[in-house]
């Protein structure tokens, strides 16, 4: 099934956006955003197609965002981070658009934090090393499917337990959020960033 199913939603190639009528626990996820402004309309729409997944991504997504201890800052280059390895257009562009200002990530911390190879490459006048730390947790998350015994230590230090358990949770969820919006191709949404040069949209090699 490829297109949208009403002309008054953004096309995608793979999964249309889901028009009402809904269920009403579909119904009052799509309607819920906690966003003044830009917000991510499309993937609400996109996980409409699934009554009971969308509303669950939606909760855990807002206690991420909006009910953890953690500092905004902190999970922001976690998850902005995450959404450039995992080359999910989406939600790097949702994030560098809503939070990096707000977070005080500059033009030169966010190209490192885009496109760096790893976290040995960064900069270290632009970053503390708590901040270095999160990318090398992200890092060695997205490549290795968990943590050094080092990182870890090095976490716990920096970090009260809960909020180290949220900086992991920043990276898992959007790790998963942007699985999803990459296989379902989830429209942009118009006015987010979209990504630099060279970097691209993932996609499955020929």
């Amino acid at each position: 099934m490829t297109g949208s199913a009403s002309p008054f939603l953004a096309p995608s190639t793979r999964l249309p956006l889901r028009p009402p009528p809904y269920e009403p626990e579909v119904a009052a996820a799509v309607q819920s955003t906690a966003f003044k402004g830009l917000s991510p309309v499309n993937l609400r729409l996109a996980l409409a197609n699934h009554s009971k997944l969308g509303p669950a991504f939606q909760a855990m997504a807002h206690v991420v965002l909006f009910q953890c201890a953690l500092p905004e800052r902190d999970r922001e280059i976690a998850i902005i981070r995450t959404g450039a390895l995992t080359r999910s257009e989406y939600e790097w562009g949702m994030h560098i658009s809503i939070y990096a200002d707000r977070c005080g990530l500059d033009a030169a911390q966010v190209r490192e934090l885009t496109g760096s190879a790893d976290w040995h490459a960064l900069s270290p006048g632009l970053w503390s090393d708590k901040e270095r730390l999160i990318v090398r947790m992200v890092d060695e998350l997205h490549h290795h499917c968990t943590v050094s015994d080092q990182t870890w230590q090095s976490l716990g230090a920096g970090w009260p337990q809960e909020q180290v358990i949220e900086l992991i949770f920043a990276s898992s969820f959007y790790h998963m959020a942007a699985l999803f919006l990459n296989s379902a191709a989830v429209p942009l949404e118009p006015g987010a960033e979209r990504f630099p040069a060279p970097l691209a949209q993932a996609k499955v090699p020929a």
